[in-house]
């Protein structure tokens, strides 16, 4: 008869550490989980501050304090009034364009957001329309990292290949003739 078969038996009978085998199964799942929701919050926080600053910055525009010659006015009123989002005014893209009524095209799929790993300098520009009106759509897109790197993982958003992730907000207004 083998010597180890009845410490072998003894070890399979005993009970002792089985909680901490249970610890160390569910610990981390749980751990995974609640770090994932605390960045999911902090990628909402994001988004609805980004749509909110949009929001603010269309405001000035319909107003007119903002014309067709201040685009950066523009883009520093929205990164003004969004924050957490990193290097903000060089983060983000913008797109404005006129919808047509003819056949209801807008803004092209998906959303063009800066590409962090390339160094350009895009020139956009507002030109108000020449006594029309016009419905104008525009679209923000920041790139920004995430809290945690778990968050891709667990809710699928897509990664850029610098690490970051986009949050598109959108808006329209109508144009007024000048």
């Amino acid at each position: 008869m083998n010597p180890l078969r009845p410490l072998l038996r003894r070890f399979a009978r005993s009970q002792i550490g089985s909680a901490s085998v249970e610890f160390v199964i569910a610990v981390p799942l749980v751990l995974m989980f609640l770090f994932s929701a605390i960045d999911f919050g902090a990628v909402m926080l994001r988004q609805v501050f980004l749509d909110r600053s949009v929001d603010i910055a269309v405001r000035q525009v319909r107003l007119g304090n903002i014309t067709g010659a201040q685009f950066s006015r523009f883009r520093d009123m929205i990164c003004d009034n969004s924050f957490l989002i990193r290097d903000c005014r060089n983060a983000i893209a913008i797109e404005l364009r006129p919808v047509d009524t003819q056949n209801w095209s807008g803004l092209d799929n998906p959303a063009q957001c800066v590409n962090r790993e390339l160094e350009l300098s895009p020139v956009l520009s507002f030109v108000p329309s020449a006594g029309l009106q016009q419905l104008m759509l525009i679209r923000v897109c920041a790139v920004v990292d995430p809290f945690l790197d778990i968050t891709g993982l667990i809710l699928g958003m897509p990664e850029d290949s610098s690490g970051g992730f986009h949050l598109v907000s959108h808006a329209a207004f109508a144009n007024e003739p000048a």
